[in-house]
């Protein structure tokens, strides 16, 4: 992985060309888009299993008939919780590894957060939760986790489970916050977990992939092989039908994941690991900002 100074000299040339994307996030110089206990009233809406019966607004139920409860304007200190991917499929990359444009992006996030006065917490995974850092807030807070994205420990594990892992966040986040997971998404059902997370946090899934996860490029036969199960094949990249299929089948995987992620009720980023990293730092900013 990258150092701490060298990934902080990168960070930081970002958000000097970003920094138009985050201002104005500041806590405090904004109307919060979570909705909790507070006191300006933000909506109404049906009763839900697990909803607070405080909450129930009773005229309003008695109108309908049916249950209806009131959602307030939660005042309170941003929170948010990079959740990211250190399975093994993560070490690819033509040019760059996917591992350490996912680096990247998380401590873009972070050194934001100091200027915008975040509580921030971190979740590294595999198919298991590897280190789980509670949100706190300051600069001690920030250093903390750019050392460990900066240099991690190996994981326990090189497989993934995405779905096991946004399960057990659900029931580790007490209140609500926003889960940004940043993932090459190399893995099938988590679609129910993200969207009982979503319920209840902002979800941003961020999706790192390596081009060459798109299009094969034609450099003969190679042997290839599965970073996480060890499975090896031979693919002779030079026939043009091999070539077609494989870019049909990466289109038809990106096409249900994108389907998967909405239905869940989450946003969607996807970034290449050759594209600049201020554009994709410059799109994830936006999609935080709505």
């Amino acid at each position: 992985m990258v150092g701490r100074t060298a990934l902080l000299r990168r960070v930081r040339r970002v958000l000097l060309v970003t920094s138009t994307r985050v201002a104005g996030t500041v806590s405090g110089r904004h109307r919060s888009i979570f909705v909790g206990n507070g006191l300006e009233l933000a909506d109404l809406r049906e009763y839900q299993p697990g909803d607070d019966l405080r909450a129930i607004d009773w005229k309003v139920t008695a109108r309908y008939a049916r249950p209806y409860v009131r959602e307030f304007v939660e005042d309170r200190e941003q929170t948010f919780y990079l959740v990211i991917d250190r399975s093994g499929s993560t070490g690819f990359g033509a040019e760059r590894a996917k591992a350490e444009r996912i680096a990247e992006l998380a401590a873009s996030l972070l050194v934001s957060a100091i200027e915008n006065r975040e509580r921030v917490g971190l979740c590294l995974f595999s198919d298991r939760i590897e280190r789980f850092i509670p949100a706190r807030g300051g600069k001690t807070q920030v250093a903390r986790i750019l050392g460990v994205l900066a240099d991690p420990a190996p994981p326990q594990s090189i497989h993934t489970s995405i779905g096991g892992v946004l399960g057990a966040l659900a029931r580790r986040l007490p209140r609500r916050c926003t889960v940004i997971l940043v993932s090459d998404l190399l893995d099938t059902g988590f679609a129910e977990p993200l969207r009982l997370l979503a319920r209840r946090h902002e979800v941003i899934v961020v999706r790192v992939v390596d081009p060459r996860e798109e299009r094969l490029p034609d450099v003969g036969v190679v042997r290839a092989e599965d970073a996480e199960t060890g499975e090896q094949c031979w693919v002779d990249t030079g026939n043009p039908v091999v070539r077609s299929r494989f870019a049909e089948r990466a289109a038809a995987f990106d096409a249900d994941l994108t389907r998967v992620i909405r239905r869940a009720g989450a946003r969607a980023v996807i970034c290449t690991t050759d594209e600049p990293l201020e554009r994709v730092a410059a799109r994830l900013f936006a999609r935080r900002g709505r």
